[in-house]
């Protein structure tokens, strides 16, 4: 856009993912603790370390730390070692230049393991049936699709255009994020009523009563419906505004998506720790019902949506032992 430039919006959009990166590093490190070491920080047995959750998020921060370098690195050729015609807006503006791929590849891949996750979760959460994600995973493969030709094009388009300005693939970056937001929406929802209906009958039948002790006391799965809700908001609300500032060819497209592969990682980090850090306190707390809780769901009738809120956190994603479901 005219009044506001690409040499601007680069700027704008480094300083802006450094300071998101920052915020992401710390999120990464209290992943790590919650991933690698037990409550009283000791180091976990190797048998007891979730390996594949911990490879998800080892990759997601060397996306989202290789994207701040790579758009280090455009700036410094831009501004400092370029000395061609058409000064910076003509090095930013070379669509099929390796940098700028391998940002696009970031951006596409970094939101490809986030909703990957977040099905993943939906998924086990209902009893591992496919029936209920089906179309989140139809959406996913969706954009998954567009991701890949939006990479393919852009590869060889081998013209000075900007992403903006790039009419042979502005159809499929639209529709990559119109799938994301669309899926994140639908799967949350599903993950945040599944996880309502079986803290609802939880609180019937393990507290049984309404009375004001058992009002005060929020269960972890409250806890649970929160931490998705508000990740949810911060993922979904990223993707809505790039496609907005893509949709209006704005280059402030540029920093809000530069942000949004920061915020993946947030979102993600910050739901393994936080789930484990009331899971911790609620086990805690509930020590010496444990036994006891125990008995009461064998010798109970049978329902296919009540379950302990700690296997919920633990085993169904919300916990250090994500996966090992």
């Amino acid at each position: 856009m005219e009044d506001f430039p690409i040499t601007e919006a680069q700027i704008l959009g480094l300083f802006l993912e450094s300071v998101f990166w920052g915020i992401y590093l710390i999120t990464f490190f209290l992943c790590l603790r919650s991933l690698l070491f037990t409550p009283n920080y000791e180091l976990k047995r190797f048998s007891e370390i979730n390996w594949p959750m911990l490879v998800v998020t080892l990759l997601m921060c060397v996306l989202a730390t290789l994207d701040v370098a790579v758009g280090l690195l455009h700036n410094i050729q831009a501004f400092v070692l370029y000395n061609g015609p058409g000064g910076p807006t003509q090095e930013f503006s070379n669509i099929s230049d390796w940098i700028n791929v391998v940002k696009g590849f970031d951006i596409i891949l970094q939101t490809i393991l986030g909703d990957g996750m977040l099905i993943f979760r939906c998924w086990v959460v209902y009893g591992k049936s496919w029936l209920v994600v089906a179309f989140s995973l139809l959406l996913y493969l969706g954009s998954g699709v567009c991701g890949a030709m939006i990479l393919r094009i852009e590869g060889t388009l081998r013209l000075h255009v900007l992403i903006t300005g790039a009419s042979s693939i502005k159809p499929l970056i639209l529709s990559f994020w119109v799938l994301t937001i669309v899926q994140n929406i639908l799967t949350s929802a599903l993950l945040i009523f599944r996880i309502w209906r079986v803290d609802q009958q939880n609180t019937q039948f393990v507290y049984g009563g309404t009375g004001s002790s058992d009002k005060k006391r929020q269960s972890q799965l409250r806890r649970v419906i929160r931490v998705i809700l508000e990740s949810g908001l911060l993922y979904t609300t990223m993707a809505f505004l790039s496609f907005v500032t893509f949709a209006v060819n704005s280059n402030s497209t540029y920093g809000v998506s530069d942000v949004h592969v920061q915020m993946v990682g947030i979102t993600f980090n910050l739901i393994i720790f936080r789930a484990d850090r009331r899971a911790v306190e609620e086990q805690t707390m509930m020590k010496g019902a444990t036994a006891t809780l125990h008995l009461q769901v064998l010798q109970g009738p049978t329902s296919s949506g009540t379950m302990m809120s700690g296997e919920l956190s633990e085993g169904d994603g919300y916990g250090p032992s994500y996966g090992k479901a």
